[in-house]
């Protein structure tokens, strides 16, 4: 059973962007990190990953610190950033996975890559925004790690995108990976999440169970979320 915890998690820069920030995440949970803009959704992923450090706290992958190989061996990360020069092809994009991660599974990316008919002749600076996303999705779900951070994966995605990413997410869960998503993106998200955080520099903020918060408060998630966009939740 894989394992993620954040311990009493702080980020300080200039101001206060969480604090004292817990929980536990296991194998098939997929938690929502949800707030407005400016609320530390992206910074909480980059503490995660290992890109930035937190302020105070500790972060553990089975009793594992960052610092560690297993834990560092075991993180993907499809974040909003573009590290891919535009010439590149999606076969060459490829090929430097292979390069920088043993564990890398070329096949399984490819697969992923033929199931949204992604052509990896093409560059990337011919592609859309979202075929974008889906290729960075696709890369990072080939390094086979137990921990699948996505940063805003929806932002650019269609309807049909959509749906195709949030099943490749259900389907990710049950190979034993913890999964970790933020969006402002909340249609259609309630079968998707088994957790929601919503974040706040304000206040206390905690993982919640989402169907048990949903059937608390007699409301679907978009509700909920507009609810908490008026500080009003509680």
């Amino acid at each position: 059973m894989n394992k993620l915890q954040v311990k009493n998690g702080s980020k300080r820069y200039k101001k206060t962007i969480f604090q004292e920030l817990s929980f536990t995440l296991e194998n098939g949970q997929i938690l929502g990190i949800l707030g407005k803009n400016g609320t530390g959704k992206t910074t909480l992923l980059d503490c995660i990953s290992g890109q930035w450090k937190i302020s105070s706290g500790t972060i553990l992958y089975n009793d594992q610190i960052q610092s560690s190989p297993a834990f560092k061996t075991n993180i993907a990360y499809v974040s909003t950033i573009d590290y891919f020069e535009a010439t590149e092809t999606v076969r060459q994009i490829l090929l430097e996975y292979t390069i920088l991660f043993p564990g890398f599974h070329l096949e399984k990316a490819m697969e992923q890559l033929e199931i949204w008919h992604i052509s990896p002749k093409q560059k990337w600076q011919e592609l859309s925004e979202g075929t974008k996303v889906k290729v960075k999705i696709a890369c990072e779900y080939g390094k086979e790690t137990s921990i699948f951070l996505l940063d805003e994966p929806f932002a650019y995605l269609d309807y049909s995108s959509r749906i195709q990413v949030k099943q490749l997410l259900r389907k990710a869960s049950g190979e034993n990976k913890v999964i970790i998503v933020s969006t402002n993106f909340i249609e259609e998200m309630d079968t998707l999440f088994t957790d929601v955080l919503f974040m706040n520099p304000n206040r206390f903020c905690e993982v919640i169970d989402l169907e048990d918060l949903r059937e608390r408060k007699s409301m679907s998630l978009k509700e909920i979320y507009e609810e908490e966009a008026d500080d009003t939740f509680i």
